[in-house]
């Protein structure tokens, strides 16, 4: 009985040790692709980041240009609440 159970135990050693070897190789490989789509992510995230900067820069110089607009307007209805009748005549 001895001998039965040593060469069983012999016997178990190998296909154990190849089933321990493919759980770490298949834990290894979703640990790297996780780091992969993480690495993707972080990109990703940065791009939009950078994107949403540019749209915010953009939008800073148009709203400064409607600002430009609205005080060259006031002072147009200005100039013509003024003086009504040189509303179409150059300025003198």
């Amino acid at each position: 009985m001895n001998d039965a159970v040593i060469a069983a135990a012999v016997g178990s050693i190998a296909p154990t040790l190849a089933a321990f070897l493919a759980y770490t190789n298949a834990r290894a490989a979703r640990r790297a692709n996780q780091r992969t789509n993480l690495a993707g992510l972080a990109a990703t995230v940065d791009s939009l980041r950078q994107a949403v900067q540019r749209t915010e820069a953009a939008t800073g110089r148009i709203e400064h240009a409607v600002t430009g607009l609205r005080e060259r307007t006031a002072r147009i209805e200005g100039w013509i609440d003024r003086d009504p009748a040189r509303v179409g005549h150059p300025r003198s």
